[in-house]
């Protein structure tokens, strides 16, 4: 290894570890000075990056005690990827095991992850109403629909949306939560009812469509499949199927 390399090797593990070995390397007395300035600045900017993943739950706690959260999770869980997208993965879950994090606060920060999720995730076709429709009757119950890699579902307790954003509240109803992302690139989402929720987790666990009729029929009793046949056009209409889902086994 040459110099230059030995040399970037140490900086980067006094940034990341607080190794000192770097230190005969620098020149001058306030070496220790400047040193800290490079891991400020990258300490912060993870921080920032964290804050900007994680708006609402920002905003829910402040600023300053954000950023203390923020450092203690990057304490926990350094980044270890090229990219700061996954830098975010484990915070919902670490802001749970916080004895002092408000209530519900891991909800509205897993919330915000699976937005982040829907927007950036695979590229891939949607399924067309048109590919479902030309198929026979007779065929609708194995269809075997997978979702787009963009839908994503969550269940949680204590959510709500104020003034087109999400907020932890006092709710102790548990809510489910559908996240998509439309052909223009936008993320949407809304509240599902039981019934719908227990439908696409069907579809997600790689049942036909034949036995998530019956799942709704708990629901709906013999309109079961009424509902199951709504149900899919919206789904289709929203964009929320692949488009390579094996239409029939």
């Amino acid at each position: 290894m040459n110099a230059l390399a030995m040399t970037l090797d140490g900086l980067q593990d006094r940034i990341l570890r607080g190794d000192g070995a770097i230190f005969p390397r620098v020149r001058g007395a306030d070496a220790a000075h400047r040193l800290r300035i490079y891991a400020d600045a990258y300490r912060l900017r993870l921080v920032e990056v964290l804050g900007n993943d994680f708006p609402a739950t920002r905003d829910e706690l402040g600023e300053g005690a954000f950023a203390a959260f923020a450092e203690g999770y990057l304490h926990a869980h350094p980044s270890t990827q090229p990219s700061v997208r996954h830098l975010g993965s484990a915070f919902a879950d670490w802001v749970e095991a916080q004895i002092d994090a408000p209530r519900g606060l891991h909800e509205l920060a897993r919330f915000e992850w699976l937005q982040a999720a829907a927007f950036d995730a695979e590229d891939v076709q949607t399924l067309a109403i048109e590919n479902v429709a030309a198929l026979p009757t007779e065929a609708w119950p194995r269809l075997r629909l997978r979702l787009h890699p963009a839908t994503q579902l969550l269940d949680t307790v204590r959510l709500a949306i104020s003034d087109g954003a999400p907020t932890s509240t006092d709710i102790d109803t548990p809510m489910h939560w559908l996240f998509w992302r439309d052909v223009d690139g936008d993320v949407h989402w809304r509240s599902l009812d039981d019934d719908e929720a227990d439908a696409l987790r069907s579809l997600q666990s790689g049942v036909d469509f034949g036995d998530t009729c019956e799942r709704l029929s708990t629901h709906h009793g013999d309109q079961g499949a009424l509902r199951a046949a709504s149900l899919l056009k919206r789904w289709l209409a929203d964009g929320l199927l692949a488009a390579d889902s094996p239409l029939s086994d």
